[in-house]
């Protein structure tokens, strides 16, 4: 008959007296004892036989009475069910210690600089949207979480955290500091970091900020427009930068930063190395505008304004660099298109008088990929990918002077009412 183990009470450990050494009070039962010092001190040990081995030691499980009877007879349970699994608790508890100070280590700010580090070397990541997603994440979400173990973060924190650019309206940043810290517990998650993103789904909880697309005139009131440009107050450069940013549908900082060496009078090609999206090339993704004879005029005609140094539009306080990319909004603001064109709603009214352009037989003129493309608005798509090829150049010099063409003409105001059916370049 096995012996029955009497388990200790509250009242005898109470009563055990510390003595010139140190020494251990009988058993509570699965190897549960109390260790008495000679200071007095109370600790609990249990003693075990170590897994896939004949080895008796000891496991520290606490110190009395911050770890009472009851809680440390839990703690056997625990160990018994690791033993049971054939897991040393001692190494269980060591490994356990470790992960916690790496989880400790682990801030979110460290293992932001982590997600920051490893996403610059990644395509979509320009230098200056690199510049301004950390200073976003410096001002937004480091001051929340950046000493907080990332392991500690809860939607609740994040939503708090959030909260005050709800109230004050600036929706966009808080949409783009909710995608980034996913972005960034994600990284965690992916790397065993943190077993959950807690965060998630926390986007909800907050309003969506309102789509506003550029302001553009129609198709139509171009002509208006170009009567105003040229009977503004405006030098002749920036009434050439505007030129060339219509005849060519780039945006304002492309235009504005436009380099002799980047184009090919001959072959009527300017290439552009866009920083933004899918690069493919060190100086960023290449994209080819086929010039016009109208965008080869304007570019003569600035050539005798600067010379063909290094950029087509010089800075005016510094000629060695380029014009400010904001001239053209402020040169359309002052001739009267305040609230009405922005200088990148030019390339708006390219897309719809292309899209909407008609063959006599009433079919499309040009194909919407085409117009995507030259547009740059390239993405991972196959077709979108094709047409970059250098058999698709002859299309796209193709529908650039048809462009040029209507550009020419409503600076004339010579369109028809039904003028999308009947130019003909």
């Amino acid at each position: 008959m096995p012996k029955i183990t009497k388990p200790l009470t509250n009242t005898e450990i109470e009563k055990l007296k510390a003595k010139n050494t140190a020494y251990d009070s009988r058993t509570d039962g699965g190897g549960l004892y109390m260790r008495i010092s000679p200071s007095g001190g109370k600790s609990w040990r249990l003693k075990y036989t170590k897994p896939n081995s004949a080895t008796r030691t000891n496991i520290f499980i606490g110190s009395y009475p911050a770890v009472s009877l009851a809680q440390a007879r839990m703690k056997r349970k625990e160990i018994q069910a690791l033993l049971a699994q054939n897991i040393d608790p001692q190494l269980y508890q060591q490994q356990e210690t470790e992960r916690q100070q790496q989880a400790d280590n682990n801030t979110f700010a460290k293992i932001a600089a982590a997600w920051f580090e490893e996403r610059k070397t990644r395509a979509r990541f320009s230098e200056k949207t690199a510049a301004d997603t950390w200073s976003m994440i410096e001002r937004h979400i480091i001051p929340h979480f950046g000493e907080l173990p990332i392991t500690q973060i809860t939607a609740l924190m994040a939503i708090n955290a959030f909260k005050p650019l709800q109230i004050r309206g600036t929706l966009e940043t808080l949409k783009r500091a909710i995608q980034k810290m996913n972005e960034i517990m994600t990284y965690a998650l992916h790397r065993g970091i943190i077993e959950s993103n807690p965060i998630a789904n926390i986007g909800k909880e907050f309003d969506s900020p309102t789509v506003t697309h550029m302001k553009a005139i129609q198709p139509e009131q171009l002509g208006e427009f170009l009567t105003a440009l040229s009977n503004a107050n405006l030098t002749l450069t920036t009434r050439l930068l505007i030129q060339w940013q219509l005849l060519t549908m780039t945006r304002p900082a492309e235009a504005a930063t436009a380099r002799y060496s980047d184009i090919n009078e001959k072959e009527r090609i300017w290439t552009i190395y866009i920083q933004k999206g899918l690069k493919t090339t060190d100086e960023g993704r290449e994209h080819k505008v086929t010039l016009s004879r109208q965008a080869i005029a304007v570019l003569h005609e600035v050539k005798k304004l600067s010379g063909g140094k290094t950029y087509l539009f010089p800075g005016i306080k510094n000629p060695s660099s380029h014009i400010d990319p904001q001239t053209a909004n402020a040169a359309i603001k002052r001739i009267g298109y305040h609230g009405k064109l922005v200088a990148h709603g030019m390339r708006a009214i390219a897309s719809t008088a292309l899209n909407e352009a008609r063959t006599p037989d009433g079919l499309r003129r040009f194909d919407k990929d085409l117009i995507e493309v030259a547009l740059s608005h390239i993405n991972n798509d196959d077709v979108r990918m094709a047409y970059l090829r250098a058999e698709y150049l002859p299309h796209r010099f193709d529908m650039l002077q048809w462009w040029g063409d209507y550009v020419e003409q409503a600076a004339q105001n010579a369109i028809p009412r039904f003028h999308l059916q009947v130019v003909n370049a």
